[in-house]
């Protein structure tokens, strides 16, 4: 009976210690999530990424440069390769130079999307994230309206080299091409995501265009930024000003009667359905995942996140959904 325990406790054993080798040699699985640059819209695609993480039981790193740093972008990428991580999403600041990194990380088996802003001639396997274009459209008719189909209207936005910036830039336009006595003025105001820079831009073109009548924002500080160079001018009310993005300061601009309107991106869902897109195709296999994507007319994956149009009028109902979100915010109605 004794050397029959004996036995048993020595099998037992061996798989205690089988098992604890094999625990310990399992290697954790590594995503990573490149942003543009720091800022609050940003925060948000970070906390999506992360939740995603937590629910999924994977390690996600989430990196945002300073600013918009297209070098740092490319070095982030190629270390993350070195890394050995599983996948990547990534939102280029220009969707050309980030083409051969992702293609880099894609030819070593990394699944690589593009979030926010696409790099559509690279190898990415899909784009998640705000249709820009529709977006940017969306933008110019509520200018249109807010406007009553006449005026002048200057761009400010922080890249003219970026994917989601020129498609916004180019539905804005469409938009308003319908309406020939609104004018946009020339140049583009690009600050390259300084927000000191985008403040002196505006109030610049608030001194060389007296009778300007709105500032169309591309990107997260642009509204803002216009509304403290209007501010600052005593044309509250008479220049308007139609933006992207929801921030806390936003939210305090549209209540103070500054910003008129914001196109409203859902960036939470960016950053969590890129992490879990991502671990779908590691786990499933990317056929398995590919068949329940959407496509556009051209056969390309793209999945829209979808935007609200923002107003004092229906701020109450945003604030919900915020919250809904998980979304911190200290702007209280």
């Amino acid at each position: 009976m004794n050397r029959i325990l004996k036995v048993l406790f020595f099998i037992l054993t061996v798989v205690i210690i089988l098992n604890f080798s094999s625990g310990c040699g399992k290697k954790e699985i590594h995503y990573g999530v490149l942003g543009k640059c720091v800022g609050p819209y940003w925060e948000v695609v970070r906390k999506g990424a992360e939740d995603a993480g937590k629910e999924l039981g994977v390690k996600v790193t989430v990196f945002m440069p300073q600013k918009e740093d297209i070098p740092q972008q490319i070095e982030t990428v190629e270390t993350w390769i070195s890394m050995g991580f599983k996948g990547m999403a990534v939102a280029p600041s220009d969707p050309e130079a980030l083409v051969s990194p992702i293609n880099s990380a894609m030819e070593k088996d990394i699944t690589v999307l593009t979030i926010d802003t696409d790099s559509p001639n690279s190898n990415r396997i899909c784009y998640i994230g705000t249709d820009n274009y529709t977006a940017g459209k969306a933008a110019g008719e509520k200018m249109a309206e807010i406007l009553d189909s006449k005026g002048k209207v200057a761009i400010a936005t922080g890249s003219l080299t970026a994917m989601n910036s020129l498609e916004r830039m180019r539905g804005f336009e469409d938009a308003i091409k319908n309406y020939p006595e609104i004018e946009i003025i020339k140049p583009i105001l690009c600050d390259n995501e300084e927000t000191s820079m985008a403040v002196e831009l505006a109030e610049t073109a608030l001194l060389n265009h007296p009778d300007l009548d709105a500032f169309f924002g591309v990107y997260v500080f642009n509204g803002p930024s216009a509304a403290k160079a209007v501010e600052a001018a005593g044309k509250k009310g008479k220049v308007h000003i139609v933006c992207f993005d929801v921030t806390d300061e936003h939210l305090y601009l549209i209540d103070e009667g500054l910003i008129d309107a914001t196109i409203a991106q859902k960036q939470y869902f960016m950053g969590y359905e890129g992490v879990r897109i991502i671990n779908q195709i590691n786990e499933k296999g990317l056929e398995a995942v590919l068949d329940l994507l959407p496509k556009n007319e051209d056969g390309d994956y793209i999945i829209d996140t979808g935007v609200d149009v923002v107003s004092k009028e229906n701020l109450g109902e945003y604030l919900k959904q915020m919250d809904k979100w998980g979304i911190e915010h200290t702007f209280k109605l």
